[in-house]
Formats: structure tokens, C-alpha cells, sequence
């Protein structure tokens, strides 16, 4: 879910320098290109540069160089339910001063893919999860066990759909003089005049069997790291032959649909002067949920979103420039007076020293995920301070 390939130990002249650097190297035929990963298979550039109207070189050039100098990355997008995983998300509260003891807790438990501090309605850490559905209760028990300890004061958790990362648009970009120009009206226009249908990939799975062996989960968490490695590099890791690799991509991965898609991760503005904001917003009915999910191809302001499983609320990343923040809440605000929007609310999200990581791989054994929730609490017990635990009882 981040941008790009931004390094979070810059200096603040180093940030202004990366990002004009990148404004400067954001012209049409790379926005083109960019715009094009998004949409069609990025590791076809054949493909991509007929249906960009380019040359193959152009687009094999650019991309390599826009990847190599940072600006871009393409990562592989995994469908969770096919590998007996489920999305979760855990917003958490830390107790004053004890917010490396909350970040410890988190990664204590093992399947994290995402961590960062946040700010708002919750003041602690941000995670997403690759959970193993079947042991999704011994997930909700563990951080039962973490507040009763202390080792955070509140928290909410819940389940998603896959992530769907919205495509880069670059509709509203001024490429003369380098600035965006953002429609909010148009944009709620979009809403109350789209379609109620619930988009297909937003729909509550109905199956978490697995679907793959470990061959495949290895080159999954891969192209986790790098969507467009190629069948030479994945066969010194999987340790067979690249034409078994590629016969395991088609054959496996696409065929059996463990790949939900790519996230082709740019950035849109500086994130110096922008916020990253993870909102929930709750929805009347489906029919309301179905067309606010639809405004939301093509928004340059929007990163991601998710459907939270059971019921007619939306996970979204929001990504705008601080002086637009109060726009994205008064678009949101017009859209609960005409009933579109029940109620939502926000945490931001803290760019600068968020972590990620790949699927839990080496938990993957003899076709199935392993948990201990025992072994979890005794490590837990041994990350909470004594005055934490005292003070909650």
C-alpha cells in the first residue's frame, strides 16, 4: 500500500529532491505507461506497448528505469481466500508511552503484512493481515489477551475482501505545469449517478480451500516483492527449472486464480505536503455501497479499498494533498445528507516508518498454515512490561 519505491531515511531536502526529480520525469508517454501497468498485465510489456500505441523498447526502457530509479513499483496483489487466508485489519490504541510495546505486539503474532503508526480516532498502530481463516478466532483471542495485559487500551478489528488497488489515473494531472487539478462536485456526481451494482470483486468469499503447495506459495510471495521478476530468477529460489516455473505461473497461479491482481504503486503527489488516510465508511444498504464502490475507478485520491466482510461498509485508502483533505470531508459529509453514506470514520496513517512484509511463507507446512496461540501468549507475556500489566488489572 505504499508509493513507489521511497526510501523513509531521507532527509527533508532529500525528499524535495526525489520529488522533483520524479515531477520532472512525469511526463505523458511515462504517464502513459504507468496508466497502462494498471490497467492491463504488466508482465505482458509486449502487450502494453501495443495497447499504449508505443514502441516495445520505449515502454521496456522506461519502465526499467522508472523501477531503478525508485518511481515505481509493481507488486503482485494475492487472492487470500484461495490460499486459505482472509484480509484482517486491526486499528489499536497503545497506552501512553508504551508504543514500541504495541508495534512488538503486533508483529509477536505473526501473519502481519502491514504496520504503521496512526493518528485520530485511533492514536497507535495500523496493521493488515493475511490471517489463516481457520484460525481467525485464536486471532480475535489474542488480542483480548493483549488489552487484558496492557498491552494496548482499545482496539477494532475486522475482516475484508481482498485489497483492490485502483489503477493510477492521471486525468487530473496538469502535465505543463506540473499540478493537479481535483473535481470533488464531479466526483460525488459519479456516486449518486453510478451504478447500485456491487462490484464482483468486492463480494464476501464463500470458500477459504486451499489452493496451492508450497512451490507456489514461494513464488507468490515473490512476486509480492517484485510483480515482474522473471521465470529465471523465480527458478533459483523455487530451485527448479524455468520452464517449470513458468508451466507452475499458468498452469497454478492462473489458472487456480491465486493472483487477485497488481498493485502498481507511483506516487501522485509529494508526500511531504499529502496525507494517507485509511477511512471506514459505513453504507444504508448495498445499493449505496455499490455506487459509492463504483466512483472510485480512476481517482488519483484513491490508493486501495476493501469491502468489510458481513456487512455494507468499505475499507479505503485515501491519499490527497493536505489542502484537499477538508474537500475529500465535505464531499463525504454531502454524500451522508443525501443518504449515500451512513457514517464513517478515519485514522492517518504514518508514511514515514511503516513496514511491510511478504505472506508467512515458512508457516506454510505440509499443505497447511500453523498457529500456536499458546506459544503467542507466552512471547506476549515476555513483551509487556510488568507496570503494564499491573496497571490493567
Amino acid at each position: 500500500m505504499d508509493h513507489g519505491g521511497y526510501d523513509r531515511g531521507m532527509s527533508g531536502l532529500e525528499e524535495c529532491e526525489y520529488m522533483l526529480k520524479y515531477l520532472k520525469v512525469l511526463d505523458p508517454t511515462n504517464a502513459r505507461i504507468i496508466e497502462g501497468l494498471g490497467k492491463y498485465d504488466p508482465r505482458n510489456l509486449l502487450s502494453l506497448a501495443q495497447k499504449t500505441d508505443l514502441p516495445p523498447t520505449t515502454v521496456a526502457f522506461r519502465v526499467k528505469k522508472l523501477m531503478a530509479e525508485s518511481f515505481l513499483t509493481v507488486r503482485a496483489k494475492l487472492n487470500s481466500p484461495r490460499l486459505g487466508l482472509t484480509k484482517a485489519v486491526v486499528v489499536a490504541n497503545t497506552n501512553r508511552g508504551f508504543a514500541d510495546t504495541l508495534s512488538k505486539t503486533i508483529e509477536n503474532i505473526g501473519y502481519w503484512t502491514y504496520l504503521a503508526p496512526c493518528y485520530g480516532k485511533f492514536n497507535g498502530f495500523y496493521s493488515i493481515f493475511s490471517f489463516p481463516y481457520k484460525h481467525i478466532t485464536e486471532l480475535r483471542e489474542y488480542f483480548e489477551g493483549a488489552k487484558q495485559l496492557g498491552a494496548l487500551s482499545d482496539y477494532t478489528l475486522f475482516l475484508t475482501s481482498n485489497v483492490f488497488d485502483v489503477a493510477p489515473s492521471f486525468t487530473g494531472f496538469d502535465f505543463e505545469h506540473k499540478a493537479w487539478n481535483f473535481s470533488w462536485e464531479k466526483w460525488t456526481a459519479d456516486v449518486l449517478s453510478g451504478s447500485q451494482q456491487v462490484p464482483a470483486y468486492l463480494a464476501d468469499p464463500q470458500s477459504y480451500e486451499i489452493q496451492a503447495d508450497m512451490r507456489d506459495v514461494l513464488i507468490l510471495k515473490e512476486l509480492e516483492k517484485d510483480g515482474l521478476k522473471d521465470f529465471t530468477e523465480l527458478a533459483k529460489i523455487v530451485d527448479i527449472t524455468p520452464q517449470g516455473v513458468r508451466h507452475r505461473f499458468h498452469e497454478h497461479v492462473l489458472k487456480r486464480e491465486l493472483l487477485s491482481g497488481y498493485e502498481v504503486a507511483v506516487f501522485p503527489y509529494p508526500l511531504q505536503v499529502s496525507d494517507l488516510c485509511a477511512f471506514v465508511v459505513d453504507f444504508p444498504n448495498q445499493s449505496a455501497l455499490g455506487r459509492f464502490a463504483n466512483s472510485l475507478r480512476g481517482k488519483s485520491f484513491v490508493i486501495s479499498h476493501a469491502k468489510v466482510i458481513g456487512s455494507n461498509s468499505l475499507l479505503i485508502h485515501f491519499y490527497v494533498p493536505k489542502t484537499e483533505f477538508t474537500n475529500l470531508l465535505s464531499s463525504l459529509d454531502r454524500l451522508t445528507v443525501k443518504g449515500i453514506v451512513r457514517s464513517f470514520f478515519y485514522v492517518f496513517i504514518d508514511l514515514s516508518s511503516f513496514k511491510r512484509q511478504t505472506i508467512s511463507y515458512e508457516l506454510f507446512k505440509n499443505g497447511a498454515w500453523e498457529y500456536s496461540l499458546e506459544e503467542k501468549i507466552k512471547k506476549l507475556n515476555k513483551i509487556v512490561p510488568m507496570e503494564l500489566v499491573q496497571s490493567s488489572r
